[in-house]
């Protein structure tokens, strides 16, 4: 037999794809080409080599998994059972010890991969643990920064609220701003890319989780204190967590928040100049108290209001979603150039109708259940109509009503100008009046007074 043919059996022999006795013309001439290449580019054997290893039997004989996934270590089951020796599991809801706090069951997620089909689809409580102490840690540096910022200030940093901080510094990044941004960038990448949490998702870490090896004023002399240490860096880590959490929705959702709202959320406003001869009276100290509700009854407040927008540059059917003092307004001409405006938020569920609604005629259909609305008198013509099923069953729960209308008028000489809307002023007012009066009415303060 030829040498060709030689190889080419042993080829076919290595290969799943082409069995052993098909060795034909064609196969011969290949092996002969492939014969003539360098060392590097002839081809690899799979099982002798084992280069890219096959899926093979894992620790559960009942499924295949890999052996080797890129650098990772071959997976074992035990993520609950090292959760049990954690520190720290069971102390915030007062359990016994040895009982861990995980009601929705993370610690036991990474155990069920191997009850599948052995595929690394939750993570081991290795991963979970580092990552709470990594956002704990994210956290506690947020809130001291929060508190921070609001009693020094230095040279060179842009002056913003916490919330804007950031994007200050990344829009204007010159100076020790750009300085300041790139020595915290590079410290984050090193303590990355050394401390990298190599197989923790597969329970195989080769530390502890969250231990960097950084204790320079050396409190963890022995294991008890170690221990003691540990316990209050993860409290303290799910307190700022939970602290920093709540600044972004008290800030976001003014009065969701006790006490988170009432910080004072604006400087106060400057002191106008005294006349010549008179002496300018001493601003009022500002209290925690700071942010003013009323529950007094609001009286609407009528007032046409420039759009900034002209009617020429509205073709027909076309809508223009706005805010006028307060007021979500969607303005827009029929299929027949008839100019009009319409509260922005459908009556159902209160989703911007801007997002898509269709002008039919004089009628506006809401995209998202199409339910439709006369655009001159706000009647409900269809309520919730599709999707089919889903649709109806929506609108079941929630009353039928009209859609707000504004009138609209042209303004400028010879209706040349802005857009104007009719809208009261006072709505956003009178519509946090009647939220406040809800929520004081328990504390006893239904007097018309400020809290």
């Amino acid at each position: 037999m030829s040498k060709a043919k030689v190889l080419a059996a042993k080829f076919c022999a290595d290969s799943p794809l082409i069995p052993p006795f098909f060795v034909g013309t064609s196969q011969i001439v290949l092996l002969e080409e492939l014969a003539k290449l360098p060392k590097h580019m002839q081809p690899v054997d799979m099982n002798k080599h084992r280069e890219y290893p096959a899926y093979v039997k894992g620790k559960n004989e009942n499924s295949m998994m890999p052996q080797l996934v890129g650098d990772w270590g071959t997976p074992v089951p035990g993520s609950y059972k090292e959760c049990l020796t954690l520190i720290g599991p069971d102390v915030e809801v007062g359990l016994s010890t040895g009982t861990p706090w995980d009601p929705l069951g993370f610690s036991k997620l990474y155990d069920r991969n191997f009850e599948f089909n052995g595929n690394m689809t939750f993570p081991h409580v290795q991963w979970l643990r580092e990552s709470e102490l990594k956002h704990g840690r994210c956290a506690m540096l947020a809130i001291v920064g929060i508190f921070a910022q609001g009693a020094f200030h230095i040279d060179g940093y842009p002056e913003a609220p916490w919330y804007e901080a950031l994007k200050a510094c990344y829009d204007k990044p010159q100076g020790i701003v750009g300085l300041g941004i790139a020595q915290i960038s590079a410290f984050a990448m090193i303590i990355e890319g050394k401390f990298f949490p190599k197989d923790s998702w597969i329970g195989q870490m080769d530390r502890e989780p969250g231990d960097l090896g950084f204790d320079p004023l050396k409190l963890s002399k022995d294991a008890e204190s170690m221990k003691s240490m540990q316990l209050k860096e993860l409290k303290n880590g799910r307190l700022a967590m939970m602290a920093f959490m709540s600044h972004v929705v008290g800030h976001y959702l003014p009065g969701s928040v006790p006490g988170v709202s009432a910080l004072p959320r604006e400087t106060a406003a400057a002191q106008a100049p005294a006349f010549c001869g008179t002496t300018a009276s001493q601003p009022e100290s500002t209290a925690k108290t700071a942010a003013r509700y009323t529950t007094q009854t609001i009286l609407p407040s009528l007032a046409w209001i420039k759009s900034g927008v002209k009617a020429s540059e509205l073709q027909p059917k076309q809508l223009k979603a706005l805010t006028l003092a307060g007021n979500d307004v969607l303005i827009g001409k029929t299929e027949a150039g008839a100019l009009f405006c319409v509260g922005n938020l459908c009556p159902h569920i209160g989703t911007p109708m801007s997002e898509g609604a269709d002008v039919i005629g004089d009628v506006i259909v809401c995209p998202l259940h199409g339910s439709s609305f006369k655009v001159t008198t706000g009647e409900l013509l269809d309520w919730c109509v599709s999707p089919p099923i889903i649709g109806p069953l929506t609108g079941l729960i929630v009353e039928k009503k009209n859609l707000l209308v504004f009138e609209v008028r042209q303004g400028g000489l010879l209706g040349t100008g802005d857009v104007e809307v009719l809208v009261d002023t006072n709505a956003k007012k009178a519509y946090e009046a009647w939220y406040w009066k809800g929520l004081l009415d328990a504390q006893g303060k239904d007097d018309g007074t400020y809290y």
